[in-house]
Order: structure tokens, then C-alpha cells, then sequence
């Protein structure tokens, strides 16, 4: 812990430097990544040389000209990629484990859920898990609240999707664990009315969750349902905007620290309530744009797994490597985000609950491409599913099954769903894009 705490500390003085040793800082733990990964993993190698890419090169060629890879070319390489020495039986069993934090030798698995593709593993090692947990330190620093001696041993509340390897999850059943905190999970999954009975005899310090869940935390406060003052609210997981930040501080009275991760890396920055928009920390991650405004990211902490150039599907505005402003890191605008709806519906006994996009995400059926929720009623809702080629005969019958054990868990079994497979998903017609969560009631009302 004593480490933990030291490596934390580190971690935040990196805030008083300079933005030019920042930078050069970035610059030369990105070129000692990219050795490590070309000689420590066979894909890179391979990769790299089909660049026409030498060893010789890697201090000279322009970071910019390396390859890029996304989530695709790690999922068809995932074991070419790993530096160390682990087993496909291994992957395999962890996998199937129902664990949070899911252990395969010295090593932590996480993966992604796919509602527009197949899940991807990632590996994580216990240095830079370590790494991430000490940066809690300098994102918890800052604000008009400060964590004091008789704040410890810290409470944690904390509101998310419990599942097998999701990183947030991971993350904070480690961390909070070696700071030796208390905390109590709500899962999203379990019934609304059941929350108050959980935490009403819980005093946090801390609240984490998506911005969403926090949100219906602080209504029920709001309404008295629940008596709670945290000193930080951390959020994570989807966009979070202006009002719903602006909210949670004025009714909890406490500092909003807007977390900003993924998978591939599980903490790439951090917006919160005492300035504008969010800074990208440099010391931990090598960061880029592509034409588009999509985030290229290189994890700097990480060498069990790494990922040179990996680019992600989040796009962001306002990147900018030369801002000068209250932190001397690469400064964005916002994440422009998938920012979903929940789908809430009457329940069995006539009150309200809802289905959380980052949890029906968790649909996982062999042959499923991708797949679209529209809510056609505060009863009903149709699913458009698009299959692969390759898609199992039982297909319905497997999505079937694990939307029926989502509603019984909810205790929305009276809501009624019919599943529709369809060439491609909808698309709103002011994005162009396809959004997990069609809601026509809204036109209705």
C-alpha cells in the first residue's frame, strides 16, 4: 500500500511539470515500448517488418508512420501479441470464469462486450494494474472537497454492471481493495427498489459509476429516499454532460470527477467539476488523432499486452497537444461518445425500472453480428438482430434465454419483446449513425 501510495505521489507531481517535459517525457516511453513490443512479441515483429520496418528504425521513423492496429487485428492475433508465455486453455477457462477479476497465471483478462461485433480480450499484468490503481491518487486530489486522515479506511459506493472481466468492474474491485477500503457494489442489474435497503446504512466517501446510475442516486436523494454525502463522485463509462455534472455536484455537494477509460486502456484522462473540459495524461498513454478525430492511443504502462498505435472508435473534438491551461497535459473539448438511453419500463408490481445500455451490451450469442433495442411501449420493446454467415441454428433460442434471465433478474418479466433479424439496424436519420437504443415512445409523448 505504502508503494502504492509513493507511486501515486509520482504520478501527481508529473501535474506541476512542464508541457515540453511532458511531451518529451510521452515521447521517449512510447519509443521504449515500441523496442520492447518488436522484440518481445512475435506479431510486432512480424507486423513491422511487413511495414518494411527495421529494428534500426524505431528511434528514427516518425511515430506517426507506424502501422496502426484496432480492435480487429488484436482479436485475430491475441496470443502473437502477448509477451509473455500463456496458454489458449488458460484464456479459454478464464473466460468462462464468472470471477470480476478474472486471473490467468500473473496475468488479469478483461474483454470487451460487442453490441457491433465480437468481444476482444485484453491482458493486463499486475505492474500495470498497479500503475492504474496508484493514479487514483492524483485524480482524487484537486476540488473544494480534500480526503482527510478520518476519512480512512474510504467507503466506496459503487453503482456499474457487474460482470465477468469488464475493466471498470477491475479496476475497482482491486484498487479499492488495496487501499484498504470498505465498499458495497449496486449492481445495475438487480431491481431499483432493492438499492435503498443496500446503502441506506452506507456513509461513502466515494460514489463511482456511469453518470446515468449516479443520477437516479441522486434523485432518490433528492426525494429523501436516501441519506448519502460523498466528498468525490467519480464517473465512467458514457458521456457526461454539462447539466447532469452540474447536477450531481449541487445535490451531493461534492467534487464530479469525469473518468475516462476503455478496455484497451483503463485510464486514458479525466474531466471534473472545477475546470472545462477533459485532459488525455500523456505520462500514461501516448495519444494521437487520425483524420476522422478518432483517438489513437499507445498504453505506456502496460508491456504484457502492448498496443502500438491502437485506434479507437471514440471520437473527440477540441484535441489539443499545445493547450495551455490548468493541467500540462493533451487537452480535448469532450468525447463524442455513444451517449445511449436507458429503455425504463413498468415493472411487475406497476412501479418503474429500467435496462441499462452498458448492460443489455452484455448480449453475447454465437453468430450475433450486432444488434438494436427499440422500445415500443412502457411494456414492449423489439430487438433487430443482424447475424453473421456462420450463425448457429439455435440462434433465437440462445437470445431468447439471456434476455428472459435479463428481465427475471429486473423483475420486468411483463414486459413483452419480439426479436426481428434484419439486414442492417436502423439509423438515425440526424447522425447517420446506429444507436443501440431506438425509443419511440418519445415521439408520443
Amino acid at each position: 500500500m505504502i508503494k502504492m501510495f509513493l507511486k501515486g505521489f509520482e504520478l501527481l507531481s508529473h501535474n506541476k511539470w512542464s508541457r515540453e517535459r511532458v511531451l518529451k517525457y510521452s515521447e521517449r516511453k512510447m519509443r521504449e515500448i515500441v523496442k520492447y513490443a518488436y522484440n518481445s512479441s512475435r506479431f510486432y515483429k512480424e507486423f513491422y517488418t511487413e511495414h518494411g520496418i527495421k529494428e534500426k528504425d524505431l528511434d528514427v521513423i516518425p511515430i506517426e508512420e507506424l502501422p496502426m492496429i484496432d480492435k480487429d487485428l488484436v482479436r485475430d492475433n491475441f496470443f502473437e501479441i502477448i509477451t509473455g508465455n500463456i496458454s489458449m486453455k488458460d484464456i479459454e477457462n478464464a473466460i468462462k470464469s464468472d470471477e470480476l477479476m478474472v486471473k490467468v497465471g500473473k496475468y488479469i483478462l478483461v474483454h470487451t462486450s460487442g453490441s457491433t461485433g465480437k468481444p476482444c480480450n485484453f491482458l493486463y499484468d499486475e505492474e500495470g494494474l498497479d500503475t492504474i490503481e496508484a493514479n487514483m491518487v492524483r485524480i482524487s486530489v484537486g476540488g473544494k472537497n480534500s480526503i482527510e486522515l478520518k476519512d480512512f479506511p474510504i467507503k466506496v459506493l459503487y453503482i456499474a454492471a457487474v460482470g465477468s472481466g469488464y475493466a471498470a468492474t477491475t479496476l475497482a474491485m482491486s484498487g479499492i481493495k488495496k487501499y484498504k477500503a470498505k465498499s458495497i457494489v449496486v449492481d445495475i442489474k438487480e431491481p431499483i427498489d432493492t438499492w435503498k435497503g443496500k446503502i441506506e446504512s452506507f456513509k461513502p466517501v466515494y460514489v463511482a459509476g456511469y453518470p446515468s446510475c449516479v443520477k437516479i442516486l441522486a434523485d432518490m436523494k433528492e426525494k429523501g429516499e436516501i441519506d448519502i454525502k460523498p466528498k468525490k463522485v467519480i464517473t465512467g463509462g458514457e458521456p457526461l454532460n454539462k447539466e447532469v455534472k452540474e447536477y450531481l455536484a449541487s445535490v451531493f455537494d461534492a467534487d464530479i470527477i469525469d473518468y475516462y477509460g476503455c478496455t484497451e486502456s483503463i485510464f486514458l484522462g479525466m474531466g471534473s467539476s472545477w475546470y472545462e473540459g477533459m485532459y488525455l495524461m500523456d505520462d500514461m498513454n501516448y495519444v494521437e488523432v487520425d483524420e476522422l478525430g478518432r483517438l489513437i492511443i499507445t498504453p505506456l504502462y502496460n508491456k504484457a499486452f502492448p498496443l502500438i498505435r491502437y485506434r479507437l472508435k471514440d471520437v473527440v473534438e477540441g484535441f489539443d497537444k499545445f493547450h495551455k491551461g490548468v493541467l500540462p497535459y493533451t487537452y480535448i473539448k469532450r468525447v463524442v461518445g455513444r451517449e445511449e438511453e436507458m429503455m425504463w419500463f413498468k415493472n411487475e408490481k406497476g412501479g418503474s425500472d429500467f435496462l441499462h445500455p452498458l448492460f443489455i451490451d452484455d448480449l453475447d450469442v454465437q453468430g450475433l453480428k450486432e444488434y438494436q433495442f427499440v422500445k415500443t411501449s412502457e411494456e414492449s420493446f423489439v430487438l433487430n438482430c443482424v447475424k453473421f454467415d456462420d450463425y448457429s441454428s439455435d440462434i433465437e433460442k440462445q437470445i431468447r434465454r439471456q434476455i428472459d434471465e435479463f428481465l427475471m433478474k429486473k423483475r420486468l418479466r411483463n414486459v413483452r419483446y419480439e426479436i426481428r433479424f434484419v439486414k442492417e439496424l436502423q439509423i438515425d436519420k440526424k447522425t447517420g449513425k446506429a444507436k443501440m437504443v431506438i425509443d419511440y415512445t418519445k415521439d408520443r409523448r
